[in-house]
């Protein structure tokens, strides 16, 4: 878990205050429990949905230089690049999520909407053993620790399925 800010500590206070806030008011209620439920729920919701929009406007991470190499006689691919923080805070535990995606356009990588894989079909011929999967996602993590500006390289090695034909890729971090 990354350290945290002065953000994330100012939410715990305004949620404890108004935590203290709903119980003086369920107090005064004739039906105590249900008010006090009503309040904690929502004080419960409102501190969840905050806490993932502070991780997500605080830990600022950048992926760059990416690079490929495929390797036929394993069916892998080896992803190379270097992540950076670009936030002004420290981030632990850096999580890339790479997605490989089968574009079935030619050999510029255009897709259409009819040469897109289903979704329908990805959830539901999961189970089939002869189904193949068009869109494969892996996470690794990548960096421990990172100071606010330093960056590190990093290597992801992936099977690639022999049936894709013209794979695209997409990489992502994100603190964790």
């Amino acid at each position: 878990m990354s350290p945290l800010t002065i953000w994330h500590y100012l939410l715990l206070v305004v949620l404890g205050l108004l935590f203290l806030i709903g119980i003086l008011v369920s107090l005064r209620t004739n039906s105590k429990f249900s008010i006090f439920t009503t309040i904690s729920l929502i004080l419960v919701l409102i501190g969840f949905f905050s806490w993932i929009s502070i991780n997500e406007k605080v830990y600022v991470l950048e992926v760059s230089q990416l690079d490929q190499e495929r390797y036929y006689q394993s069916e892998q691919i080896l992803l190379k690049g270097t992540v950076r923080n670009v936030g002004n805070y420290p981030v632990a535990n850096v999580v890339a999520t790479v997605k490989l995606i089968n574009s079935h356009g030619g050999v510029t990588g255009k897709q259409s909407i009819f040469t897109q894989p289903s979704a329908f079909a990805e959830i539901y011929e999961g189970d089939n053993p002869n189904f193949k999967r068009q869109t494969i996602a892996k996470e690794q993590v990548i960096a421990d620790y990172l100071s606010p500006g330093k960056s590190k390289t990093f290597i992801i090695m992936m099977d690639y399925p022999p049936y894709f034909q013209h794979a695209t890729f997409d990489v992502t971090a994100k603190a964790n």
